[in-house]
């Protein structure tokens, strides 16, 4: 398993080639239609990255980590009529489609039908060189998560805001990582009791690029963090954040010092 530099994705060898990505939010630009600000649709845009992600690693599969589409309740005509065209044209180059649905994922089995095989929300182990867990994050996981050596999860879209020389805030994707603790996210979520050691936890930034997230350094309230952190089993502050690029920038503690509290 590794990171693809310069991507928002994951590549895993074994038992197939797989990419695996998170919130692509097709149709976002009907959201912001409806507050006024129109832009082209970005339908097109998303699927060349896709399928340049695809060829570029030779991958067989690709499992999307939740919120392939955006609109809820109702969904947009992008979601209808082009981003089954885009998913189309990912099949046709032979690449098997999964989905792990996410929040904005709401009657999507209406609009794709079989063009992806559909997990349970709750999350599905996969045995790689390493026995992932993969989830949207937005539920909580099923059991089996114990199972597994490291959590894959996407719904944050995780930034880190920076302080540039001139003083202005930006944000930029980065993957977060965490280390955790099998007994405490057992005993927290209710899933059973005597598994013991440790479990890894794997962020994944937003696909979409245009989309914001969670600045993971200007202490977002409770009540928005994810099943996992509010089960106390990973430390945030503790937790490594790494550009799409592979530079480490440190622990959330210290870019939150860095940053010298502002609220970003």
């Amino acid at each position: 398993m590794k990171l693809l530099h310069g991507w928002p994705a994951v590549v895993v060898e074994k038992p197939v080639k797989t990419l695996i990505v998170s919130d692509v939010h097709f149709g976002f630009e009907a959201e912001l239609a409806e507050k006024g600000i129109r832009i082209p649709s970005q339908t097109r845009r998303l699927k060349d990255r896709l399928v340049e992600a695809v060829k570029m690693v030779d991958a067989r599969r690709m499992i999307f980590l939740g919120d392939l589409k955006h609109m809820v309740p109702l969904s947009s005509r992008i979601e209808w009529r082009e981003m089954p065209r885009a998913l189309e044209e990912l099949r046709d180059l032979g690449v098997e489609l999964v989905l792990i649905p996410g929040n904005h994922d709401g009657d999507i089995e209406r609009i794709l039908g079989d063009l992806l095989r559909y997990e349970d929300s709750r999350g599905v182990l996969l045995e790689a060189e390493k026995k992932l867990y993969l989830l949207h994050g937005h539920t909580r996981p099923s059991p089996q998560v114990l199972e597994s050596e490291i959590i894959i999860m996407g719904h944050l879209h995780p930034v880190v805001s920076l302080r540039t020389d001139l003083g202005l805030i930006v944000r930029r994707r980065i993957w977060l990582y965490a280390r955790g603790d099998k007994r405490v996210l057992a005993e927290k979520l209710g899933l059973g009791a005597g598994r013991r050691g440790r479990i890894d936890l794997l962020v994944v930034p937003a696909f979409n690029p245009i989309l914001t997230g969670m600045s993971v350094n200007s202490s977002p309230p409770r009540e928005k963090l994810w099943p996992l952190v509010k089960s106390g089993a990973f430390d945030l502050d503790r937790a490594e954040a790494i550009t799409l690029h592979g530079e480490r920038l440190g622990s959330i503690r210290q870019l939150r010092r860095a940053l010298g509290g502002c609220e970003a």
